[in-house]
Formats: structure tokens, sequence, C-alpha cells
């Protein structure tokens, strides 16, 4: 004989319901800013450097062309996203295409809390063929999903040979080309001859800067959002960075004396009266809050700049302020606008060898390369 089904309880089923939608509600929370590295030289420079120390692995993307090439490392699996891209990359002409064609990038980030984010900052080391093709690529995807995105591009040294060059100066024309996006330029030179001093009073040296900058703007979360405002408005595209880390107020005595200390150690040797445009990011002890206001920060700098550049803007962020005992502080001033000239035509003159091989042999038309040479002149 069948059992009987007893009649469910509707009121109990009710009550469970409204007790389950009564239960606190946890929402997942994504950081404000993503730094997406890309490739062999800036993985080390992060992975290395112990500045960034947690903010890794809520922060940063690691993408490399191979997994291997991550295999073993301390990182979390979560923050790397290998593309196994088995082709010639030694070029950037030669990886751009399977970059475009091949969405296992895209479909990559998809799953990624990229789409969730304020801004993003895409680190890389523009000699490097991969490194250099992503670049356009990741500004078009972030272009169309209505993601603020700047690119921090490492130029290579005056000692590395054409084709590191010749790569450089494509990644930047190509780059350039995706309207409104901002790329911070640093030079591999500047970087690893820079010697300085931290909050806490010890010695930076090297490409440790790069991950103190990073800190800088992962601690300032609209970074991206208000330096890709300031873009858009001013139609300014290129910027690079003046530093004074460390410097203790007491010390020096006034702004004026550690502003004066930026400008022995530029991160890119760039021609500072050409300057339109200055955006500034402080890092400053809570004590000193009274002393080293917004309103004092900016009236400084107007000063201080006056006799120096032409600027047709000054942005001053909104300070961080930190608590803790010591005196020191951080001011980044981010310059845009200033003349690329002399810059962009020493990368072209030793990357001429190269380019005239390879149009020679093939590999990429006059039209493409005139239209990255267009690109740089119209943003020069």
């Amino acid at each position: 004989m069948a059992k009987k089904h007893k009649p469910k309880d509707k009121t109990k089923l009710k009550e469970a319901k409204e007790a389950k939608e009564q239960l606190p509600q946890v929402e997942k929370t994504y950081p404000k800013q993503t730094i997406l590295c890309i490739g062999d030289y800036t993985t080390r420079i992060i992975t290395q450097n112990s500045h960034l120390d947690k903010k890794i692995d809520s922060h940063i993307l690691f993408i490399d062309k191979f997994s291997k090439n991550l295999a073993g490392s301390k990182l979390n699996p979560d923050n790397i996203l290998p593309l196994d891209l088995n082709h010639d990359t030694h070029f950037w002409y030669q990886a751009l295409p399977h970059l475009k064609e091949n969405n296992i990038l895209i479909e990559n980030m998809k799953n990624r809390p990229i789409d969730n984010t304020k801004g993003v900052v895409i680190l890389s080391s523009l000699w490097d063929g991969f490194s250099s093709a992503i670049n356009p690529v990741l500004i078009s995807h972030f272009k169309q999903s209505h993601t603020n995105s700047m690119t921090v591009g490492i130029l290579p040294s005056q000692l590395q040979p054409p084709d590191a060059h010749f790569n450089a100066y494509s990644s930047i024309g190509l780059s350039l080309s995706k309207d409104f996006t901002s790329m911070l330029l640093l030079d591999r030179d500047q970087i690893e001859n820079f010697v300085g001093i931290n909050r806490n009073g010890l010695s930076i040296k090297g490409t440790e800067i790069v991950n103190y900058i990073l800190d800088l703007i992962i601690e300032k979360e609209t970074f991206v959002k208000e330096l890709a405002e300031l873009t858009r408005t001013f139609n300014v595209r290129t910027y690079s960075v003046l530093l004074a880390s460390g410097a203790n107020l007491s010390v020096y005595g006034s702004l004026e004396n550690i502003l004066n200390t930026a400008l022995l150690q530029p991160l890119l040797k760039f021609d500072l009266s050409t300057s339109s445009l200055l955006y500034v990011v402080a890092r400053i002890p809570a004590k000193l809050k009274k002393i080293l206001t917004k309103s004092k920060i900016e009236l400084t700098l107007a000063d201080w700049f006056k006799e120096k550049a032409n600027l047709k803007s000054i942005q001053i962020s909104e300070p961080i302020y930190v608590e803790g005992e010591g005196n020191r502080i951080d001011i980044a001033l981010f310059i845009g606008g200033f003349n690329l000239s002399s810059i962009l035509t020493s990368i072209q003159k030793k990357a001429n060898p190269i380019k005239n091989q390879i149009l020679k042999q093939g590999s990429i038309k006059k039209k493409e390369w005139e239209e990255i040479a267009k690109s740089i002149n119209v943003h020069q």
C-alpha cells in the first residue's frame, strides 16, 4: 500500500523564505583599480620588489604568452592569465594578428573582475614584441567596454639594439592611434639608476621605484578616472612623472624645496618647459593635514611652475592623508603635453635599420608604417 504524502506546510515554507531574505547579503568586492602586468621584465619588477605586499593579490593580473613563464612562481593562480600563444612574437607585427584574431585574451578577461573596476593600468616594457603588440589590443577592448584605462610604458635603454627600439616606437604609434587613452612613459635607464627614500626612511633603488609609483596609484582610488578625464578634456595623451618620495618636511623646510628634489631624477628626460598639463597626487601624514592642505599645495605648485612651464591646467587630486608619526611625504607630479620630438626621434633613428629591413622583406606594408609614424607626429 503506497504511503500517503503529507501536505506541505505552506506557513513553514513562507517563514523559511522570509528568514532567508532577512539574512545579511554578502557582496563581492572588487578592487577600485586593476593593474595588468604584461611580460617578463615588468613581472620581475613586481615580484622581486616588496612595496606592494598583499596588494598584489587584489589588484594585479599577470599576463604572459606562456604559462611556463609563470610556473613555479609564488603568485596566486587566480592572478595569472597565460595565453599560451604558440607563435613567433619577437616583433609586434608577429604577435598582433594572433592577439586580435584569437579571443583567448578577451575571453579570459571576461572571467576576471576587470569589468567591475574603476580603472585599469597596463604596465608593459615596450621593447618586447608580445608586450608592444598587446597594448593597442587592450586599449581597444577597454574603450569598447567604457572602462577608463592608461598605459605605463617603459622605453628601452639606449644600450638595447635596434629591434627593441623598433618595437617600442611602433607600440607608441599603435597605442596613440586609439583615442583618449593616457600613456605614461618611463625610461629604463632612468628607472634602473634611480636612488631615493621611501616613507619609512629606507632607500629605494632601481626598479623599486616602479612599485612605489604603482602603490601610490593603487592608494589613490580615483587616479585612472581623474587622469582619463584630463586626457579627454585637454586632448593630452602622453605623460611622465617627477617624484619626490619620502621627503621629510622638517628637514627640507618647505614644499618648494621638496619639489626641487623631484627635478634631480626624472624618470624620463623631457623638456619641462614645453609641458601644458599637471596632475598631482600627494601622500601626506595626517598630522600635517592643516599645514599641507589641497589649496596650499595648489598655490605652491602654481608659483613653482610659473617660471618653468606655461601650464594650461593644474589638477590637484584630494591628498591621501595617512596615520603615522613621521613627517615624510610623497608627491608625484604627472606632467603631460610636453614635446616628444627629441625622445621619439632618438628611438626612431635607432629603429631605422630594422624598419628598413622589415619593409624590404615585406613583413609589414609601407602604408602600415606610415600610419604608425603619422599617429606619432600628430601627438608630438
